[in-house]
């Protein structure tokens, strides 16, 4: 959108889950590390991630696949900016519906596409080549919530919703995959995150505080920060799991 039409979407942010810049890099050096030729990466957003590790692998060819065309089009502008675009596609798919495995597959945030945390893992492992690697992010809980707690995030929150992070862990060695990192983001990760992401809306409005839509914004806006402040804080972790298929 322009300043005219309303807020940018994901103006602020360099990928959309929360982590530090310091993990964020740890991930570009350790995935590139291990030589992939192929990557693919479900639920890509516009790929910035995908971008920076296609940029460490010369000879990998990369996919990024999501359903929101216009974050496509971010990722497709940046690649051709990196001198990607020959090497890095874009598709615009349900990763649910995408069947090429690859040396790498990144999934961050985009469990629900295949329904659970623990279904998606189940998916992704058919992905991944046997010797290759899987990155998987998702939200854990870091307590068991009570039904208040839950009533006070977003509508519709059930315990089921996520996993906690041993439990994660678990599924996935359950499935055959075996766990080469596991991490969890400190509060400060997802304060920044809420923050960046809340901030596409509130430096709209200071600059456009009599436009037409103002009050939907600020509706929307208040209402997410309510479910962070009041809802998720403290309750809700973000788990990174750098996971490994055996060849045998």
């Amino acid at each position: 959108m322009t300043e005219h039409d309303g807020p940018a979407r994901y103006g602020h942010l360099d990928c959309n889950s929360p982590i530090a810049a310091w993990r964020f890099e740890r991930h570009v050096e350790e995935c590139a590390a291990a030589s992939p030729g192929t990557i693919v990466d479900i639920g890509c957003g516009w790929g910035e991630l995908l971008q920076r590790i296609t940029e460490r692998v010369p000879g990998a060819r990369a996919y990024g696949i999501d359903s929101d065309v216009a974050l496509l089009e971010r990722g497709r502008a940046g690649a051709a900016r990196r001198g990607l675009d020959s090497r890095l596609e874009f598709v615009e798919y349900q990763g649910r519906d995408w069947s090429e495995p690859a040396d790498l597959v990144i999934s961050i945030g985009a469990a629900h596409a295949f329904g659970t945390a623990a279904e998606a893992l189940r998916e992704l492992y058919g992905l991944v080549r046997p010797g290759g690697r899987l990155l998987f992010g998702d939200g854990v809980w870091n307590r068991v919530p009570d039904e208040a707690e839950l009533a006070a995030m977003w509508p519709g929150t059930t315990l089921q919703d996520w996993l906690s992070l041993p439990d994660l862990v678990d599924e996935a060695v359950a499935i055959g995959l075996r766990p080469l990192r596991v991490e969890a983001v400190e509060q400060s990760e997802w304060d920044d995150f809420e923050s960046q992401f809340l901030a596409d809306k509130e430096v709209w409005l200071l600059a456009n505080s009599g436009h037409p839509k103002a009050a939907e914004v600020r509706e929307q806006a208040d209402a997410h920060r309510d479910w962070w402040l009041r809802g998720h804080r403290g309750l809700m972790g973000f788990a990174y799991l750098t996971l490994g298929r055996p060849v045998g």
